[in-house]
Formats: C-alpha cells, structure tokens, sequence
C-alpha cells in the first residue's frame, strides 16, 4: 500500500452532524394556520415598569403547534387545529426592549432526551392520539403515518412518531409512581407475567381490578420488591413462582394447577396417568364445591372437604419423590403452596384462578409479536408505563385517550400529575 508524504496534511476530522453544503431534511408540508396566539413580556426587565397600551413591537420567534381537539357536538369527527404561536419583544417608555420569554424547556436524559417542554410541535392529544394508536391498537409506524394521512391530511416521519412515545412516557412519568402507590393499597392483586424480547426479560401485569401497572425485568424477587416497596395490603393471587411464598397472605391459581394434572392424567407412563387423574379429580372437586358455596351458606366449607382435602395431600405426600420427574415435581408444588390452595375455602367469595391477569396479557402478547417488543431500556420503560395507563383508564371505564392529554399537558407546563380517573359508575 502507497504511503502518503510525509509532508502532507493530515485530512480533517469529521464533524458529527449535517455536513456544509449537505442538503437536509425538514418537513414541507404547510398547513393552514386556524389561530395566532400572541406572548407578550409582562413588564419591562429594566425597569420593571408595565408596557403602554401599543408599545412599538416585533415578533421575534414562535412556533406552529398542531392539535386534535376535543369532539364538538355540532361538528362530530377527528379535525385538525393548527395554532401559530408568536413570541413578541416590545420597547419600554425608558428605551429598553424586552423580549416575551418561554419556559425553558428541562431535559430528561432517563428518557433518551425528552424535554418536559410546552412548545411542541404536536399538541397533547394529538400526541396522546399517537399514542393510543401504536400501543392500544397495535398499529405500526407506517399505518399510524397513514392512518393520520388518510383521516386528518397530517404528513408525520416515523422517526417523529416514535420520539412522541418516549417523550410523552417522559412526560407523565410521575404517573407510574401514583399507580405504584394504587396497588400496594389493593385488597387483591393478581400478578402474571409473560415472556418479552428483549434479552429474555418479562413482561409482569400487577392486576388491582381498577388499577393495572405493568413492569418489563427479570424473572427474580427485585421485580416484585421494587413494585410493592411498601408491602401489600391485601390478598395476592399468582402461580406457583418460588418468590411468591414469602408472602403468605396468597392464593394459587387453581388454573394452573388444573393444566398440569391433566397433563399427568394424559401421560404415556400409566402409573404417573393414574395418580394425575386423581389428582385433576381432587382439584376439580374442590374448585366446584368451593364455587356452589358462593350461592349458600359456606361457613364449614372447609370442614365439609376435609377428606378431600386429606385424600389430596396424603397422595402428594406419597408421591413428592417420585422417579417420575414431572409427577414428583407438582406433588411438591402442592406441598409448598398448600395453605395458598386451600385459602378459597376460608372464604368461597376469593378468586379461583388468575384468568384476570392472563387476559390482560394477551393484548400486549399479540402487541409484541406484531412488533418484536421493544430493543431498549428507554424504550421498554415508556411501553411499560403508557400501557399501565391505558389499562387503568379501561379499567375504569374512562377514556384513556382523554386522561394522556390531560396528564401530558401539565407534563409539559411542569406541573404536578392530574389525579387517577375515579371510577365511572355509569361506565
């Protein structure tokens, strides 16, 4: 290889960003201004004195914000709203100028560079539209792009969609700990989790009946000491992870159990098939007995199973050690959580399975293989948080699209959360 001469000048370093003379990129679409809204300084930084009634000004800068807003009753459907703000500089009666000052805009780096910022581009429900659209309704970039070409005639990049996500979770941030707070307080939380890819995390569902939090992490006791750092006040019904009988005040999903005695019931080995259908008929005696309690008196229920209940355990007893692998393994399961089993029996009115949690999994199962779930911290982070927020709102009956507005409008002033939707009764 030729060697350059030693005389020759080294070539210049790069500079990172676009280079002179480089073309660009920005958007070209112009959009009809329906409203100017004009900001002007108060009074006058020299002297501190109000300005007159016309004071000789120019407008200095601004910027075009783009709304959906809310249904009007005389005009029904989605429109959109373009609202050119200006900022103004006026002269004092003492000579001096004084220019209208914005907020400035604070810089969240947790959040890969969102700014809890009111001059945006895109309004609050329009980027709470965005929003509800790609998460809610499963939609990808480009079917958000054309979905907002073809009902609104609003140009957006995908690049554009994608920043307003992490942003907006940017900006309602201090939301995740209010739904935090929501569940340790519940009297019953079903809790589930799902695989994600993203180097084999999970996707966890605290599920409070009106008060659902998602987290994305291992599967380990961090998760579920960071969710309920102050405990939990009420009944816990999950599966049979070991992290779960630290707390004692627990149920089993009898669901789960179900499944796997009816596997042992269909296995080849016809010992491990006969003591499985034993097993599944124990369980599902119980489980039916424990459901027509809830229709009469139920006070010794307990009672009136107690030799189910012993036939049930004195088979696991038997069998905990078996060489069958998969029959010994849930005759130990049983064992270890047999006082989270039969808690329904105390009180019939507890729930039997964890089929609340798991339905609530699905959407965001189908969501991820659609998308491949998210590829990083920020990203996986702001999925976990909206979609806290939209299955709160749905929980509670209230339009989830509505609370995101609300909720990233004070996240742009800087302003404390809007509370939690109470419940709609009439919902």
């Amino acid at each position: 290889m030729a060697k350059a001469p030693s005389g020759a000048a080294a070539p210049a370093a790069r500079r990172p960003g676009r280079q002179p003379g480089a073309p660009g990129f920005g958007r070209n679409q112009k959009l009809t201004v329906n409203a100017v809204l004009d900001h002007w300084p108060a009074r006058c930084a020299a002297c501190d004195e109000p300005f007159a009634a016309e004071p000789v000004a120019q407008a200095y800068g601004g910027y075009d914000e783009i709304e959906v807003p809310p249904a009007d009753p005389n005009a029904p459907g989605l429109r959109l709203w373009v609202t050119q703000h200006r900022f103004w500089e006026a002269q004092c009666g003492c000579g001096h100028c004084s220019r209208y000052q914005p907020p400035r805009a604070v810089v969240l780096p947790e959040w890969e560079g969102a700014r809890v910022d009111a001059q945006q581009m895109l309004g609050p429900r329009l980027a709470g539209l965005i929003v509800m659209l790609c998460l809610r309704y499963r939609l990808s970039r480009a079917k958000v792009q054309e979905l907002l070409w073809e009902l609104l005639g609003l140009q957006l990049s995908a690049g554009l969609l994608d920043q307003t996500i992490r942003q907006s979770a940017g900006q309602v941030a201090p939301v995740e700990e209010l739904l935090r707070e929501e569940i340790e307080r519940a009297g019953l939380l079903h809790l589930d989790e799902t695989p994600w890819r993203e180097s084999g995390l999970l996707l966890w569902v605290f599920n409070a009946v009106t008060t659902v939090v998602y987290f994305i992490g291992a599967r380990s006791a961090e998760i579920f000491v960071n969710a309920l750092q102050g405990g939990l006040a009420g009944c816990l019904i999950s599966d049979g992870y070991a992290v779960y009988r630290s707390y004692l005040n627990r149920i089993r999903c009898l669901a789960h159990l179900l499944r796997k005695a009816r596997g042992l019931a269909e296995a080849t080995c016809r010992h491990t098939s006969q003591v499985g259908q034993q097993l599944l008929d124990l369980l599902g005696a119980l489980m039916q007995a424990t459901q027509a309690a809830r229709d009469g008196p139920s006070e010794d229920l307990a009672e009136q199973q107690a030799p189910n209940l012993a036939q049930l355990k004195a088979l696991c007893e038997r069998h905990q050690n078996s060489p069958f692998a998969k029959l010994g393994e849930f005759c130990r399961e049983m064992l270890n959580d047999w006082e989270a089993i039969i808690r329904p029996l105390l009180d019939p009115s507890l729930p039997l399975t964890n089929h609340a949690a798991e339905r609530l999994l699905r959407h965001w199962v189908i969501a991820r293989r659609l998308s491949f779930g998210t590829r990083s911290e920020q990203g996986t982070r702001a999925f976990a948080l909206l979609a806290s927020i939209i299955d709160t709102c749905r929980a509670r009956k209230v339009s989830a699209w509505d609370y995101l507005s609300t909720a990233l409008q004070a996240g742009r002033q800087g302003l404390p959360m809007p509370p939690l939707p109470a419940v709609s009764v009439g919902g």
